[in-house]
């Protein structure tokens, strides 16, 4: 990933720029305090129809239970790895937490979804991966392909726990999330994209 604007930002001028741009922004900040801003661009049409199909049902599925969904506007502080990250879904069961750092962000989500595309699955997989799991909250990682109806899933059951990786296709017919004892059908967050 290409740095979008000017490098070094201070995290309080990283927040100043979200504040006056319409843009969203991920940081990347360093052990001096500066950072490199990353513009967040905007998906394909079947990666916007599947992350909508997963809130959707994630929001169906704990409405009412004690948990809230969130959409790609959500952005997410991991102190210890200095970023600012946006994931396509999120989800935070009790109170949210907002970061002391960056004031526009989370800290605490149980869940978090990416939908892969080609120009972000091997960031996806790898290095952001690495960071969200720095999250001590977290305990769910959710990774959906696009061309292939498959879901890859990474779970830890409390924050010393390795992590646990299990993979889900069409065959499987639906999605174990534990995290949140949650099942979804495939076909449901797949649904309509074969017109995409």
């Amino acid at each position: 990933m290409e740095p979008a604007v000017k490098t070094q930002l201070s995290l309080a001028e990283y927040n100043q720029l979200e504040e006056e741009s319409n843009m969203r922004y991920e940081y990347h900040g360093d052990s001096h305090g500066y950072g490199e801003v990353y513009a967040m661009a905007g998906g394909e049409p079947k990666h916007s129809l599947i992350a909508s199909n997963i809130a959707r049902l994630l929001g169906n599925a704990l409405l009412t239970k004690d948990c809230m969904v969130f959409n790609s506007d959500a952005k997410y502080h991991i102190a210890s790895a200095r970023k600012s990250c946006y994931p396509d879904v999120s989800v935070i069961c009790g109170p949210a937490e907002r970061s002391d750092k960056d004031t526009r962000a989370l800290t605490n989500p149980i869940l978090l979804v990416e939908v892969l595309s080609e120009t972000t699955a091997a960031y996806d997989q790898g290095a952001k991966f690495h960071t969200y799991s720095q999250l001590s909250s977290l305990k769910e990682y959710v990774l959906i392909e696009q061309e292939e109806k498959r879901v890859q899933i990474f779970y830890r059951s409390s924050p010393q726990d390795l992590w646990q990786m299990q993979w889900f296709s069409e065959k499987d017919n639906e999605i174990v999330l534990r995290s949140i004892d949650t099942q979804l059908l495939i076909a449901d967050i797949y649904h309509r994209t074969e017109s995409l």
